[in-house]
């Protein structure tokens, strides 16, 4: 890899991981299509790796909400073990399914997800400066 090419897999890392803690959202949203459309990964590996980028990143964005107070233990620790079944059944899923097929999918589940987020944002707006 070129020193370009690192300089610009650490700055995703870094916007990856500010949004992550900072929206809640994994960081998968952003780096799988970095991954596929500027690295030219193979969305099967994509998928893989940024399984592995959550572990520190999520790491780090739970010990500062903790400090606050803004984690629900007994919920996070339902949701992750649901999140483990469902990540071994994901992962076995991913290995008989078409690579093309994954990243069609994984679009659609973005931009599903964006739409809800906007709409209900707009909502919550409207809302607000009605109340005002």
């Amino acid at each position: 890899m070129t020193v370009l090419v690192v300089v610009g897999v650490l700055v995703a890392g870094l916007a990856a991981g500010v949004l992550s803690a900072l929206l809640g959202v994994g960081g998968g949203i952003l780096l799988v299509p970095f991954m596929v459309l500027v690295l030219d990964f193979d969305q099967t590996v994509a998928e893989g790796t940024s399984l592995l980028v959550i572990i520190p990143t999520a790491m780090a964005g739970v010990a500062s909400h903790l400090t606050r107070g803004y984690v629900s233990m007994r919920i996070g620790a339902q949701l992750g073990l649901g999140g483990v079944l469902g990540g071994a059944a994901g992962a076995a899923l991913a290995l008989v399914v078409a690579p093309e097929l994954l990243q069609f999918l994984f679009g659609i589940l973005v931009l599903a997800v964006g739409l809800q987020m906007m709409i209900t944002g707009l909502r919550q707006r409207r809302a607000s400066q009605r109340s005002r």
